[in-house]
Protein backbone atom coordinates (compact mmCIF):
# COMPACT_ATOMS: atom_id res chain seq x y z
CA UNK A 1 0.00 0.00 0.00
CA UNK A 2 0.98 3.27 -0.71
CA UNK A 3 0.35 6.23 1.66
CA UNK A 4 0.48 9.70 0.38
CA UNK A 5 3.77 11.87 1.92
CA UNK A 6 2.66 13.70 4.96
CA UNK A 7 -0.74 12.81 5.74
CA UNK A 8 -1.35 11.08 8.72
CA UNK A 9 -1.68 7.39 9.32
CA UNK A 10 -3.23 4.82 11.38
CA UNK A 11 -1.36 1.27 11.25
CA UNK A 12 -2.98 -1.46 12.92
CA UNK A 13 0.00 -3.78 13.82
CA UNK A 14 -0.64 -7.50 14.47
CA UNK A 15 1.40 -9.38 17.46
CA UNK A 16 2.29 -12.86 18.19
CA UNK A 17 -0.13 -14.70 20.36
CA UNK A 18 2.68 -15.75 22.67
CA UNK A 19 5.65 -16.41 20.22
CA UNK A 20 7.55 -13.77 20.06
CA UNK A 21 9.75 -15.16 17.42
CA UNK A 22 6.16 -14.48 14.93
CA UNK A 23 6.77 -10.65 15.29
CA UNK A 24 7.41 -9.64 11.73
CA UNK A 25 10.31 -7.17 10.50
CA UNK A 26 7.30 -5.21 9.24
CA UNK A 27 5.82 -4.95 12.79
CA UNK A 28 8.61 -4.12 14.39
CA UNK A 29 9.30 -1.19 12.32
CA UNK A 30 6.00 0.00 12.74
CA UNK A 31 6.23 -0.04 16.23
CA UNK A 32 9.62 1.70 16.37
CA UNK A 33 8.97 3.85 13.17
CA UNK A 34 5.62 5.57 14.72
CA UNK A 35 5.46 8.83 15.91
CA UNK A 36 2.78 7.63 18.91
CA UNK A 37 2.30 4.32 19.80
CA UNK A 38 -1.53 3.28 21.41
CA UNK A 39 -1.10 -0.02 23.26
CA UNK A 40 -4.10 -1.90 24.92
CA UNK A 41 -1.34 -2.65 27.31
CA UNK A 42 1.87 -0.03 26.86
CA UNK A 43 4.32 -2.77 28.46
CA UNK A 44 3.56 -5.27 25.46
CA UNK A 45 6.22 -3.70 22.79
CA UNK A 46 8.49 -3.51 25.54
CA UNK A 47 7.91 -7.19 26.23
CA UNK A 48 8.23 -7.93 21.92
CA UNK A 49 11.53 -5.75 21.21
CA UNK A 50 13.29 -5.67 24.44
CA UNK A 51 14.02 -3.02 26.92
CA UNK A 52 17.24 -1.93 24.75
CA UNK A 53 15.16 -0.48 22.04
CA UNK A 54 13.91 2.87 21.70
CA UNK A 55 10.34 3.11 21.55
CA UNK A 56 8.26 6.41 20.62
CA UNK A 57 5.70 7.64 22.90
CA UNK A 58 2.86 5.25 24.49
CA UNK A 59 -0.27 5.61 25.37
CA UNK A 60 -2.95 3.47 27.25
CA UNK A 61 -5.65 2.13 24.60
CA UNK A 62 -7.86 -0.55 25.46
CA UNK A 63 -11.62 -1.75 25.61
CA UNK A 64 -12.62 0.65 28.74
CA UNK A 65 -10.84 4.29 27.07
CA UNK A 66 -10.79 3.72 23.43
CA UNK A 67 -13.48 6.59 23.01
CA UNK A 68 -11.36 8.60 25.40
CA UNK A 69 -8.06 8.62 22.69
CA UNK A 70 -10.25 9.29 19.31
CA UNK A 71 -9.36 13.00 19.85
CA UNK A 72 -5.67 12.23 20.71
CA UNK A 73 -5.46 10.48 17.55
CA UNK A 74 -6.92 12.73 14.99
CA UNK A 75 -4.74 15.25 16.61
CA UNK A 76 -1.32 13.65 15.95
CA UNK A 77 -3.23 12.51 12.22
CA UNK A 78 -4.08 16.26 11.44
CA UNK A 79 -0.18 17.02 12.34
CA UNK A 80 0.73 14.09 9.57
CA UNK A 81 1.93 11.69 11.88
CA UNK A 82 1.85 7.87 11.62
CA UNK A 83 0.08 6.85 14.84
CA UNK A 84 0.47 2.82 15.51
CA UNK A 85 -1.87 0.64 17.25
CA UNK A 86 -0.72 -2.51 19.29
CA UNK A 87 -3.60 -4.79 20.11
CA UNK A 88 -2.42 -7.23 23.28
CA UNK A 89 -1.76 -10.39 21.19
CA UNK A 90 -3.46 -10.79 17.98
CA UNK A 91 -5.06 -8.10 15.00
CA UNK A 92 -6.52 -5.07 16.29
CA UNK A 93 -10.28 -5.14 15.73
CA UNK A 94 -10.70 -8.98 15.65
CA UNK A 95 -12.34 -9.08 19.29
CA UNK A 96 -9.63 -6.71 20.33
CA UNK A 97 -10.42 -2.65 20.56
CA UNK A 98 -9.60 -1.03 17.85
CA UNK A 99 -12.63 -0.49 15.39
CA UNK A 100 -13.42 2.87 17.27
CA UNK A 101 -9.95 4.41 16.35
CA UNK A 102 -10.51 2.55 12.59
CA UNK A 103 -13.78 4.89 12.31
CA UNK A 104 -12.86 8.17 13.55
CA UNK A 105 -9.53 8.25 10.78
CA UNK A 106 -11.80 6.56 8.35
CA UNK A 107 -14.19 9.55 8.95
CA UNK A 108 -11.60 11.99 9.35
CA UNK A 109 -10.41 10.98 5.96
CA UNK A 110 -6.92 9.51 7.04
CA UNK A 111 -5.72 6.64 5.77
CA UNK A 112 -5.59 3.21 7.90
CA UNK A 113 -3.14 0.62 7.06
CA UNK A 114 -2.56 -3.01 8.63
CA UNK A 115 0.53 -5.15 9.30
CA UNK A 116 -0.57 -8.54 9.57
CA UNK A 117 -0.45 -10.71 12.25
CA UNK A 118 -1.47 -13.74 13.97
CA UNK A 119 -4.78 -14.00 15.16
CA UNK A 120 -6.26 -17.09 17.14
CA UNK A 121 -8.92 -17.60 15.39
CA UNK A 122 -7.38 -18.28 12.01
CA UNK A 123 -4.19 -20.73 13.93
CA UNK A 124 -6.92 -22.60 15.98
CA UNK A 125 -9.36 -23.07 12.69
CA UNK A 126 -5.93 -24.31 10.75
CA UNK A 127 -5.17 -26.98 13.47
CA UNK A 128 -9.10 -27.90 14.49
CA UNK A 129 -9.35 -29.86 11.39
CA UNK A 130 -12.52 -28.73 10.54
CA UNK A 131 -14.06 -27.42 6.69
CA UNK A 132 -12.68 -24.03 6.17
CA UNK A 133 -14.56 -23.16 2.83
CA UNK A 134 -17.42 -21.59 4.90
CA UNK A 135 -16.59 -20.05 8.35
CA UNK A 136 -18.52 -17.82 10.63
CA UNK A 137 -16.19 -15.91 13.58
CA UNK A 138 -18.47 -15.16 16.74
CA UNK A 139 -15.84 -13.74 18.69
CA UNK A 140 -17.21 -13.87 22.93
CA UNK A 141 -20.50 -15.41 23.20
CA UNK A 142 -23.19 -12.96 25.71
CA UNK A 143 -22.25 -14.26 29.16
CA UNK A 144 -25.66 -15.07 29.87
CA UNK A 145 -29.99 -14.33 29.46
CA UNK A 146 -31.35 -13.81 26.11
CA UNK A 147 -28.71 -12.78 24.16
CA UNK A 148 -26.78 -15.79 24.70
CA UNK A 149 -30.08 -18.53 24.30
CA UNK A 150 -30.31 -16.72 20.73
CA UNK A 151 -26.80 -17.31 19.57
CA UNK A 152 -27.15 -20.80 20.68
CA UNK A 153 -29.98 -21.34 18.98
CA UNK A 154 -28.79 -19.77 15.98
CA UNK A 155 -25.41 -22.27 16.37
CA UNK A 156 -28.07 -25.09 16.42
CA UNK A 157 -28.89 -24.64 13.00
CA UNK A 158 -25.08 -22.99 11.71
CA UNK A 159 -23.82 -25.25 8.67
CA UNK A 160 -20.55 -23.38 8.42
CA UNK A 161 -17.50 -23.80 10.64
CA UNK A 162 -18.00 -21.29 14.12
CA UNK A 163 -15.15 -19.72 15.69
CA UNK A 164 -15.34 -18.72 19.47
CA UNK A 165 -13.11 -16.92 21.69
CA UNK A 166 -13.82 -17.61 25.41
CA UNK A 167 -11.86 -17.44 28.60
CA UNK A 168 -10.26 -20.68 30.10
CA UNK A 169 -12.35 -20.23 33.45
CA UNK A 170 -15.59 -20.24 31.71
CA UNK A 171 -14.94 -23.04 29.08
CA UNK A 172 -16.26 -26.00 30.85
CA UNK A 173 -19.46 -23.75 31.21
CA UNK A 174 -19.42 -23.00 28.13
CA UNK A 175 -18.97 -26.59 26.56
CA UNK A 176 -21.88 -27.90 28.97
CA UNK A 177 -23.99 -24.61 27.18
CA UNK A 178 -23.23 -26.13 23.41
CA UNK A 179 -23.76 -29.49 24.20
CA UNK A 180 -27.23 -28.67 25.94
CA UNK A 181 -28.35 -26.38 22.99
CA UNK A 182 -26.94 -28.46 20.21
CA UNK A 183 -29.68 -31.30 19.50
CA UNK A 184 -26.21 -33.05 17.50
CA UNK A 185 -23.88 -32.65 20.42
CA UNK A 186 -22.98 -36.53 20.50
CA UNK A 187 -22.16 -35.93 16.61
CA UNK A 188 -21.03 -32.18 16.50
CA UNK A 189 -16.98 -32.14 16.23
CA UNK A 190 -15.29 -29.51 18.23
CA UNK A 191 -11.77 -28.23 18.74
CA UNK A 192 -9.92 -26.24 21.63
CA UNK A 193 -7.16 -24.71 21.21
CA UNK A 194 -5.22 -23.57 23.88
CA UNK A 195 -1.66 -21.70 24.63
CA UNK A 196 -1.36 -21.48 20.92
CA UNK A 197 2.02 -21.00 19.59
CA UNK A 198 3.80 -21.44 22.61
CA UNK A 199 5.77 -24.02 24.06
CA UNK A 200 2.62 -26.16 25.79
CA UNK A 201 0.38 -25.44 22.59
CA UNK A 202 -2.39 -27.78 23.20
CA UNK A 203 -5.64 -28.70 21.21
CA UNK A 204 -8.13 -31.10 22.53
CA UNK A 205 -10.62 -32.63 20.13
CA UNK A 206 -13.72 -34.46 20.37
CA UNK A 207 -17.77 -34.22 20.29
CA UNK A 208 -19.11 -31.61 22.16
CA UNK A 209 -20.47 -34.06 24.50
CA UNK A 210 -17.75 -35.76 24.60
CA UNK A 211 -15.78 -32.29 25.52
CA UNK A 212 -18.42 -30.85 27.57
CA UNK A 213 -17.96 -34.56 29.98
CA UNK A 214 -14.30 -34.47 30.35
CA UNK A 215 -13.39 -30.33 30.41
CA UNK A 216 -14.47 -30.06 34.20
CA UNK A 217 -11.71 -27.69 35.39
CA UNK A 218 -10.80 -24.32 33.90
CA UNK A 219 -8.31 -24.15 31.27
CA UNK A 220 -5.09 -22.03 31.52
CA UNK A 221 -5.63 -17.96 29.72
CA UNK A 222 -8.30 -17.85 26.97
CA UNK A 223 -9.45 -19.97 24.52
CA UNK A 224 -10.17 -20.45 21.10
CA UNK A 225 -13.08 -23.36 19.42
CA UNK A 226 -13.82 -24.75 16.19
CA UNK A 227 -17.12 -26.39 16.26
CA UNK A 228 -18.01 -27.99 13.28
CA UNK A 229 -21.40 -27.02 11.12
CA UNK A 230 -24.69 -28.99 11.36
CA UNK A 231 -25.26 -31.18 8.36
CA UNK A 232 -28.26 -30.82 6.07
CA UNK A 233 -29.80 -34.12 7.72
CA UNK A 234 -30.06 -32.47 10.70
CA UNK A 235 -31.51 -29.06 9.70
CA UNK A 236 -34.16 -31.24 8.05
CA UNK A 237 -34.71 -33.82 11.12
CA UNK A 238 -37.85 -31.03 12.02
CA UNK A 239 -38.80 -28.12 13.27
CA UNK A 240 -36.05 -26.32 15.68
CA UNK A 241 -39.15 -25.04 18.20
CA UNK A 242 -40.35 -28.50 18.00
CA UNK A 243 -36.89 -30.02 19.05
CA UNK A 244 -35.85 -27.45 21.57
CA UNK A 245 -39.46 -27.70 23.53
CA UNK A 246 -38.99 -31.51 23.93
CA UNK A 247 -35.32 -31.43 24.72
CA UNK A 248 -36.31 -29.03 27.98
CA UNK A 249 -38.91 -31.93 28.56
CA UNK A 250 -36.89 -34.02 28.88
CA UNK A 251 -34.24 -32.34 31.26
CA UNK A 252 -37.16 -31.76 32.77
CA UNK A 253 -37.49 -35.05 33.75
CA UNK A 254 -34.26 -36.50 33.82
CA UNK A 255 -33.46 -38.03 36.67
CA UNK A 256 -29.80 -38.43 36.26
CA UNK A 257 -29.22 -34.46 36.44
CA UNK A 258 -28.68 -32.85 39.37
CA UNK A 259 -31.42 -30.04 40.08
CA UNK A 260 -28.67 -27.17 39.53
CA UNK A 261 -27.01 -28.49 36.42
CA UNK A 262 -30.63 -29.21 35.18
CA UNK A 263 -31.50 -25.45 35.82
CA UNK A 264 -28.20 -24.36 33.86
CA UNK A 265 -28.75 -26.66 30.71
CA UNK A 266 -32.43 -25.17 30.68
CA UNK A 267 -31.39 -21.63 30.98
CA UNK A 268 -29.34 -22.29 28.58
CA UNK A 269 -32.03 -23.56 26.12
CA UNK A 270 -34.43 -20.50 26.64
CA UNK A 271 -32.66 -17.56 27.86
CA UNK A 272 -34.42 -18.01 31.64
CA UNK A 273 -32.01 -17.44 34.71
CA UNK A 274 -30.54 -20.63 35.85
CA UNK A 275 -31.62 -19.40 39.42
CA UNK A 276 -35.12 -19.14 38.60
CA UNK A 277 -35.52 -22.15 36.93
CA UNK A 278 -33.93 -23.94 40.11
CA UNK A 279 -36.54 -22.59 42.30
CA UNK A 280 -39.10 -23.37 40.25
CA UNK A 281 -37.65 -26.85 39.82
CA UNK A 282 -37.09 -26.91 43.40
CA UNK A 283 -40.22 -26.14 43.99
CA UNK A 284 -42.52 -28.49 41.08
CA UNK A 285 -44.00 -31.17 44.01
CA UNK A 286 -45.00 -28.65 46.36
CA UNK A 287 -48.71 -28.52 46.47
CA UNK A 288 -50.13 -25.11 45.43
Amino acid sequence: MTVEAGKGTLVLVGTPLGNRGDLSPRAREAIVGADLLLCEDTRSPVRLLGEGVQLPPRVSCFVVNEGERLGLLLEHLARGERVAYVSEAGLPVWSDPGLRLVQAAVAAGYEVDVIPGPTAAAVALCLSGLPAEDVRFLGFLPRSGPERATRLQQMARERATVLLYEAGNRTPALLRDLAAALPDAPTRRVAIGRELTKQHQEVLRGTLTELAASVQEALRGEVTLAIEGTSAAELEAGDPAQTAARAVWELIWDASLKPREKAKQIAARTGLEARAVYERLAHRDDPE
